[in-house]
This record gives structure tokens, C-alpha cells and sequence, in this order.
């Protein structure tokens, strides 16, 4: 065999081996496909008996945890099969006892349990069963049963299975319920406020309350739309919050309005609304509480009405801004835009009308009444209060602008004396109450004391004017009478002083020639002379007293004393004492001198006994300081007391005297708002007392801490 021959069979060999390889190598492959799908077939297998226990225990425990009672019965009736739920309710076991469906019926449900049945076969399934049943133990149950056939081959009925639910407690709670809603309804009949049920804008239901609070009957309120027991002022604000409850913005409100029945009553409502939505927030119904606030809305009226009249009238002394408010207040209370306030004029027996609101317009056109001419002036007369409900029928009535047939008038009394007159009317008939007059009679209590005071003030104003008046007449008289004071004094001193000269020429020209007779009648017009100038320089100080009162400056009185005592005669046998500290006051200067001055002077004067003794002292009684002047002069008979300071009086035949220094010294005192008297016994001496209030000097203050000093001669 040729070479070639050897090479193709050679290659042929070679590829029958690598062929051979490759199927070897395909075969092994197939072999481990084929082997590890035999594996997975046996995990498969394994799988599926897996899944069909998981299954038949999933059914067991759906069985066995099933939510309500559940048995399997023959079509005889025998139970075949309960799960616990079951056995729980019927309290029977199986396991020990046979059961039938018949032992569980109450025997007063016999027909109805076989009727049942019957449907059952004929139907294979009835549903909604409820019948009471009888447990093992005797106990009553109330359940709910749905029954169905079950079926075998060739559709035939081999048993029935069927679910029990226990709705004894469902039973009891519908009859709570409806026990409940029993009452529920007692409470809403009996109610204190008024309860509507509105579906849409329909009253679907409304208690007794609503009814007797809206005048209507039941029949009237199945007519009822809910929007037609609103005010229009009512049905407005209602339309604003319902679009707001429609928007979801709220789910209630609340609002007052004024509802008018049919018998002319017009309470005030309150309307408490709430939205009740359904499931899906659409408006399903609305509830609404009506309350009767009118005696709670009256009652804050009142107090608010009270509260704005006390405060706009505090302080206020002005007759026609008090009647304004009065009238303004009481008008807004009574709902009537009319109410006038009238000022009784006792003098001329008139009522004068100081102020009439008219619709929140103050009229200034004025209506005057006499006493006892109509309703105003008969309330005026006999200080009673009235209310008249039809003004037609009494005789009193006075048209003024319109007719008006209610009328109400109050007095206001200040210590049993009428002092004005309030008067509302109204165009309807009986629109006032007792109530608003009690109220009415309240506010007249609560003004009475303030417009008293402006009566009185108006009094003091006139009285001020005519006293201004009159104190101008006066300065001006007190003026022209001290300058005619200085001229008289001038005109009478100048004839005094040249008769003095006269006289005095005379006794020169005639020196020698005189008789004694003659000389003493020169002496005695000498002396008379004197006496009448000094009556003219004291007439002339007494008319300065009211003049130039100032209290500028700041007067020692020990160190006023002592000048006095420095500038006038003291004889030998007299000695001063000043028993106190005197104080330092603001006064002035000059009176207060010409006070002590005088004192002082007249105890010298008037003083007889050998040693002659004169004691000042002060005591100070809080507001005033006391002082005395005391002498053991010639004294002043009692009977004289009273009429010491009165002007020219004098009680002695001193020619040194003119009746007029007590006159200038009570003057003084009196200007300084103090009082002056005397004790005084004749022969024994006199003690002048005199007080100056502290505040009319203003600071008061004491410098002198040494022991009483004493001014002798």
C-alpha cells in the first residue's frame, strides 16, 4: 500500500478519533444534563408534596381559625365536622357526642328552621337565616346563618356546610339603641333650646322647644324652609358663612338676629349651626341649636348702656351734653330711634326739652309742656312712672311730629324732687315692657345725683356771673370810696390844721389878756382838735385794711414786737411779756404791726392799776396759730362783748380813744382768715384772742429757742 493510501486512511482515523472524542464528550455532557434533571425532577417531586401539606394545612388552619362558626352537617342534619369557634358557641364535642341541627332550634323557630331547609335543598343555598338557638347548657343565642349544598359527582347533593355568626351582642346593641335613641328623642323634645335637623335648606325635623320659640306648629315647620326664619340681616351673615363651610374654610358659626312672630313678639335668636359631613366631606345635613337670648341680650344691653352713660357723663357739669348722652344711650336700648329728655323749671311750673335723639340726630328745636299737660307733664306732676300701650285711647297724648302709639316715661327724682323727665315712643302698640321701665328707672337712679350737680352748677354759674358782677361794682365803690377817703381826710385835716394855727395866733396876740376861763376853753379846742385828727388818720386806716394784702414777706413777730415795743410810749409802771416763741410767718409787714400795734396800745391805754401788766402768748392748735393779748386794765363789761369791734363803739370816756383800733384789728384778722373775741371782766382786766389759719401764711417756722423774753419800762 502506497504511501499515500497510508496518509488518507491515516487522516481518516484521525478524524474517527476526534470524532469519537467529540461524541464521548457530547454523550458525557448529556449524561450530567440528564442526571441533574433526574435530581431536580426528585426536588421537584419533592416540592409539590411539600406544597400540597403546606396547602392541606393552610385549609386545616383556614378551618380551624375561620373568624365565625362554621360545620359540616349530612343533608339529615347530623354535624359531621364543627371547628372550635363552633364548638365554643354550641358547647357540644363531637369527639364524645353526636349532634343535629335540630337540638340547636329554639322550638318556637321550628317552622321557620324547616322552611329554610326546605329552600335549602330545593335552591342549594339560603342566606340571612336569624333564629334564636339553644347551647348545650340552655343558654339563648341569637345568630345570623348563610347555608349552601355541597356538591359530589354528577352535581349531586352529598352535604350542606354552613356560617354561624353569633349576633346576640349585635342584637342587644340595636336594642340599646334603639332604647337610646328613645331617650335621645325625650331629651331633644324636652330640650331648653330649639333643635332643627336642615337637609339642604329643608327642616326635616324640629323639637317642641323650636316650635314654641318661632310661634309655629309642626305642620307649619314641615313647610318650613330653614332660610325663612331669617332676618334679612340674618339670611346675609348666614349666606357669608356658608360659602365659608362650603369651602371647608369652617364646620360651624354662630350668629344673633331679631325673629318676628306672628304675634308681633320679636325675641332675639341665637343660632349655633354645625355642618355633618359625609364620608367623603359633602354636607349631609346641618344641625342647628336655637337659644332665646332676648332676657341675656337685654340684661348685657343693660349693663352696657349703664357703663357708657356713668362714663360719658363723669365729670360732666354741662346739662345738655348729660341729656344727650341719656337720650342717645336709652334710644339705642329700646330699639326705638326716638327718646326726648325734658328739664322741669319748678319756678314757673315748665318743662323744658333739653334733648330729643332722633334717629342718632340731636334736635335742636326745643318743645316746651306746662306741669301736667300730657303724659310727660302728668309723669312730671306726680313723680310716677308710666307705660302707655295704646296712646290712641288716652287723652294725654300730644302729637308732635307723628303718631306713635307706645309711649314710656320715667322720672329722674333727686331727694324726692323731680328734676326732668325721660320719654321714648314707638309707632307700634305694647312695644314697651316692664323690663326696659325698671331699666329705664335704674338709669334715672344712676343720673339723678350728676344732673342735680349740673343744675346746681348752671345755678352757681349764673350766681358767679351776677357775684362778678357785683365784686366789679364793688372794687370800683371800694376804690372811689378810699379815694374819697384820702380827699376827706386831706379836706378835713387842712381846716383842723389852720384852726390850730388860728388858735395859736390868738393866745399870741392876746397873751396877757386871757382869764384863766378863757385858756382852759383853748386847751379844751386844742385837745378836741387832736382827738378829731386822730379819728380822721383812723377812719383813714381803717378804710386801707382790704388794701395791699400781700403775704411777701417773711415777718418775725418776736422781732415785730420788740420794734413796737422800741416806738411807743410804755409808762414806767407797765411791763410787756412775751410768754411763747412767736413764729416767723409770711405776711404783711405793715398789718401785721398795726394788729399788734393797736393791742398793745390799747392795753396801755386802758390800764389803772399801779403796776401794769400786759402778756402776749401763741399756742399752736394744727391749722391755726392762737394769739392773746392780755392786760389787767380797766376791763369791759359783759354786756359790751359783742359789740367791742364794731366801728366808732367805745365804751370808756378816754378822749384818747375814736372806737375804731378793735374795728381795724378785727378787719386785719378777718382778712387773714382768723377770728377774733374778748374775755373780759370789769375792773379786772382784758384778754383780746385772735387765730391766723397756718396755710393762709404758707411756711411757718420757729427761730427763737431762748426762754420768753420781757419788755419792760
Amino acid at each position: 500500500m502506497d504511501q499515500n493510501k497510508i496518509d488518507i486512511l491515516q487522516r481518516a482515523l484521525d478524524r474517527q478519533i476526534a470524532a469519537r472524542k467529540v461524541a464521548e464528550k457530547i454523550l458525557e455532557e448529556k449524561s450530567i444534563q440528564i442526571f441533574n434533571a433526574s435530581i431536580e425532577l426528585k426536588q421537584v417531586n419533592k416540592k409539590l408534596e411539600d406544597l400540597l401539606k403546606e396547602k392541606t394545612g393552610e385549609f386545616e388552619s383556614f378551618y380551624e381559625n375561620i373568624f365565625d362558626a362554621y360545620l359540616i352537617m349530612d343533608l339529615k342534619g347530623n354535624v359531621l365536622k364543627m371547628n372550635p369557634i363552633a364548638i365554643e358557641l354550641f358547647e357540644y364535642d363531637l369527639k364524645i357526642e353526636d349532634l343535629n341541627v335540630v337540638d340547636l332550634i329554639s322550638k318556637k323557630d321550628y317552622g321557620y328552621a324547616f322552611n329554610s331547609y326546605k329552600e335549602l335543598l330545593e335552591k342549594g343555598v339560603f342566606e340571612n337565616f336569624k333564629s334564636k338557638i339553644i347551647t348545650k347548657t340552655g343558654k339563648e343565642r341569637w345568630v345570623h346563618i348563610n347555608s349552601s349544598l355541597i356538591l359530589g359527582k354528577n352535581n349531586q347533593a352529598i352535604a350542606a356546610h354552613g356560617i354561624i355568626r353569633d349576633i346576640t351582642e349585635t342584637k342587644e346593641a340595636a336594642k340599646l339603641i334603639n332604647s337610646q335613641k328613645e331617650q335621645l328623642d325625650v331629651i331633644v323634645d324636652h330640650s331648653l333650646y330649639g333643635i332643627a335637623l336642615v337637609k339642604d335648606n329643608k327642616i326635616v325635623r324640629a323639637n317642641k322647644k323650636l316650635q314654641d320659640l318661632l310661634g309655629n306648629s309642626n305642620e307649619e315647620m314641615n313647610e318650613l324652609n330653614f332660610t325663612d326664619i331669617l332676618s334679612d340681616k340674618g339670611f346675609k351673615y348666614y349666606q357669608k358663612q356658608m360659602s365659608k363651610i362650603k369651602a371647608r374654610e369652617i364646620d360651624s358659626f354662630v350668629f344673633e338676629h331679631r325673629y318676628h312672630k306672628k304675634d308681633n313678639v320679636a325675641p332675639w335668636l341665637k343660632f349655633d349651626l354645625a355642618a355633618v359631613r359625609d364620608n367623603n366631606g359633602s354636607i349631609k345635613y346641618k344641625t342647628v341649636f336655637i337659644e332665646d337670648v332676648t332676657y341675656l341680650r337685654e340684661k348685657r344691653l343693660i349693663t352696657e348702656m349703664i357703663n357708657n352713660i356713668a362714663k360719658n357723663i363723669l365729670g360732666k357739669n354741662n346739662i345738655d351734653e348729660i341729656a344727650w348722652e341719656i337720650a342717645k344711650n336709652v334710644s339705642e336700648f329700646l330699639g326705638t330711634k326716638d327718646c326726648a329728655i325734658y328739664l322741669i323749671n319748678h319756678k314757673v311750673q315748665t318743662l323744658e326739652q333739653i334733648a330729643f335723639f332722633d334717629d342718632n340726630v340731636i334736635n335742636t328745636d326745643r318743645f316746651n309742656l306746662n306741669i301736667g299737660e300730657g303724659i310727660v307733664g302728668s309723669v312730671a306732676k306726680n313723680g310716677k312712672s308710666e307705660i302707655i300701650g295704646d296712646t290712641s285711647k288716652d287723652n294725654r297724648y300730644i302729637i308732635q311730629n307723628m303718631i306713635r302709639l307706645s309711649e314710656i316715661t320715667v322720672p329722674i327724682i333727686y331727694e324726692g324732687r323731680v328734676l326732668a323727665i325721660i320719654d321714648s315712643e314707638h309707632i307700634d302698640k305694647n312695644y314697651f315692657s316692664k323690663t326696659q321701665l325698671n331699666t329705664l328707672e335704674s338709669i334715672a337712679n344712676l343720673v339723678s345725683l350728676q344732673l342735680n350737680n349740673a343744675i346746681n352748677q348752671r345755678e352757681r354759674n349764673k350766681i358767679e356771673k351776677q357775684n362778678m358782677a357785683l365784686l366789679y361794682e364793688l372794687e370800683k365803690s371800694n376804690n372811689e370810696l378810699q379815694e374819697y377817703a384820702h380827699v376827706v381826710s386831706h379836706d378835713l385835716k387842712s381846716p383842723l390844721r389852720n384852726i390850730n394855727a388860728l388858735m395859736s395866733w390868738i393866745k399870741e396876740d392876746n397873751q396877757g389878756k386871757l382869764d384863766d376861763s378863757s385858756l382852759k376853753n383853748f386847751d379844751y379846742i386844742d385837745s378836741t382838735l387832736e382827738k378829731m385828727e386822730a379819728l380822721i388818720s383812723d377812719i383813714l386806716d381803717y378804710s386801707k385794711i382790704n388794701s395791699q394784702a400781700g403775704r411777701d414777706d417773711k415777718v418775725d413777730l418776736d422781732e415785730l414786737v420788740q420794734g413796737i415795743r422800741e416806738n411807743i410810749f410804755i409808762p414806767d409802771h407797765i411791763s410787756i411779756s412775751v410768754l411763747s416763741n412767736l413764729p416767723v410767718i409770711s405776711g404783711n409787714q405793715v398789718k401785721l404791726q398795726q394788729l399788734f400795734q393797736n393791742l398793745i396800745g390799747n392795753s396801755i391805754k386802758f390800764s389803772d392799776k399801779k403796776v401794769g401788766l400786759i402778756e402776749i402768748d401763741v399756742v399752736d392748735i394744727k391749722t391755726h396759730f392762737h394769739f392773746s393779748v392780755k392786760d389787767n386794765g380797766i376791763g369791759i363789761d359783759k354786756k359790751y362783748h359783742s359789740d367791742v369791734f364794731k366801728i366808732f363803739q367805745t365804751y370808756t370816756n378816754i378822749k384818747e380813744s375814736s372806737g375804731i383800733g378793735l374795728s381795724i384789728v378785727r378787719k386785719i384778722v378777718e382778712l387773714y382768715n382768723g377770728k377774733i373775741w374778748i374775755d373780759s371782766e370789769l375792773g379786772k382786766g382784758t384778754t383780746v384772742n385772735f387765730t391766723i389759719k397756718k396755710e393762709t401764711f404758707g411756711a411757718v417756722s420757729y427761730t427763737h429757742l431762748t426762754l420768753p423774753t420781757i419788755y419792760s419800762v
